[in-house]
């Protein structure tokens, strides 16, 4: 039971160095990586690190290539697009329900969630803001209280991070990401519906256009 925990603990280890080092750009979207390299990188066993990949790859992260080994997922106009419009259905369903099943427990977490991100937009760390940003979104679909959904949308999870990422460093000013939070969320609480789904959609189908117009240029 133990050498079972050990490895284990080993798997999430492994899957949190190789996140920790695409998120901080490590490894760049796209690129190759081989389980050996990372072995070797790591100082971690193959079959450890391979798990490790499989799990990364459930999450979004990397994508396994038939015959030729693994890849950091990329962000190309295609990718841009079928994300906001994906995470505009998902969420813009999720504002909508929040706001219609919000109880004293789902005010609390989405009133911390946005007092997380506030304090984060006045520091430095750009995936501290990121990673706030999307435990905005995540709330509010946690408040929707939809198991279905709430599963769907954790398969989006990790390209949303590296998304929101991406689309945060195009603003000039880290604060001007807080009004559309601010307005959304106030929406939920107020209990409209109809409002809170409308912002959902705007918000992020505004910066999804922006960031796969930014990726046309360079492509």
């Amino acid at each position: 039971m133990d050498a079972q925990i050990d490895k284990k603990s080993l798997d999430l280890r492994a899957a949190d160095w190789i996140r920790n080092t695409i998120l901080s750009g490590g490894f760049a979207l796209g690129q190759k990586l081989t389980e050996i390299a990372l072995a070797e990188q790591i100082g971690l066993s193959r079959s450890t690190v391979r798990t490790a990949m499989q799990r990364l790859a459930g999450e979004g992260f990397l994508v396994q290539l038939p015959y030729t080994g693994w890849e950091v997922m990329s962000l190309s106009p295609e990718d841009a697009w079928e994300l906001h419009t994906l995470r505009t259905s998902l969420e813009g369903m999720a504002a909508r329900l929040a706001a219609e099943r919000i109880d004293n427990t789902g005010r609390q977490a989405l009133t911390k969630a946005m007092e997380r991100l506030r304090k984060a937009v006045a520091g430095p760390d750009p995936r501290e803001i990121a990673e706030a940003d999307l435990n905005m979104h995540k709330t509010v679909v946690s408040v929707a209280n939809h198991r279905r959904l709430a599963s769907l949308y954790t398969l989006v999870s990790g390209p949303t991070l590296l998304y929101i990422l991406s689309t945060n460093r195009m603003m000039e000013r880290p604060e001007a990401i807080l009004p559309e939070h601010e307005a959304l969320t106030d929406a939920i609480l107020a209990g409209d519906a109809d409002l809170a789904g409308r912002l959902a959609k705007v918000h992020v189908g505004h910066h999804g256009r922006r960031l796969g117009a930014v990726l046309g240029k360079r492509a």
